[in-house]
């Protein structure tokens, strides 16, 4: 468990990787709390599919009904951009979803005309970009935040490059864990699921 001041002075990476229906919401939900209580943080980026928002929302209510969550989401862009300034402004959550991310990803990425840097980014079904070339991964490696969390009940659904892409975007072993996969048998990069081990 991080110290205080290494929270201070690192930049912290994290995958939750529990099945669905383990309380991966809960758990991060528990983690910003203390965080925001702790005065540690004051911005969180959290970006989902559009079908989650609904229950992110009402678990903040039940859970932090103190803390400022705010969408930025919808039709209406003035609406979304005073959610968004007013977070960026007085401190808080703006929840996303990977479409507005991938159309929007500047605006999230800047205010009144500067780069802004959100204390944490955390992405809900991380698997959606589990494909580094696609826009949507590309808007994801474009904000500026100190510190990531990716939610994934399928870290690995295909093949080793996925997950890799995974932790690449966290900046784990950005090079050492990418050569290493280049490098591989082919035979090894097989589905992890398949009850079998590699061919020989």
């Amino acid at each position: 468990e991080p110290t205080i001041e290494a929270h201070k002075t690192s930049k912290l990476w994290g995958v939750l990787a529990d099945d669905m229906g383990l309380g991966k919401t809960i758990q991060i939900i528990s983690f910003l709390s203390g965080m925001y209580d702790s005065e540690l943080i004051r911005h969180t980026l959290l970006v989902m599919p559009t079908s989650l928002i609904t229950n992110w929302v009402k678990e903040f209510t039940k859970w932090t009904p103190g803390m400022r969550v705010k969408e930025f989401h919808g039709s209406s862009k003035a609406e979304r951009t005073r959610s968004l300034e007013r977070v960026q402004r007085r401190g808080g959550v703006i929840i996303t979803t990977y479409t507005m991310l991938m159309n929007n990803w500047q605006q999230l990425a800047s205010y009144q005309g500067k780069e802004f840097c959100w204390d944490y980014m955390v992405l809900d079904e991380a698997h959606k970009i589990k494909n580094s070339t696609t826009k949507t991964a590309k808007s994801a490696y474009a904000i500026p935040s100190r510190n990531r969390i990716l939610l994934t009940g399928t870290p690995v659904q295909n093949n080793l490059r996925e997950m890799w892409t995974l932790f690449d975007f966290l900046k784990f072993c950005q090079s050492g864990l990418k050569n290493v996969l280049n490098l591989a048998p082919l035979n090894l990069q097989i589905p992890c699921f398949n009850n079998h081990a590699p061919p020989p």
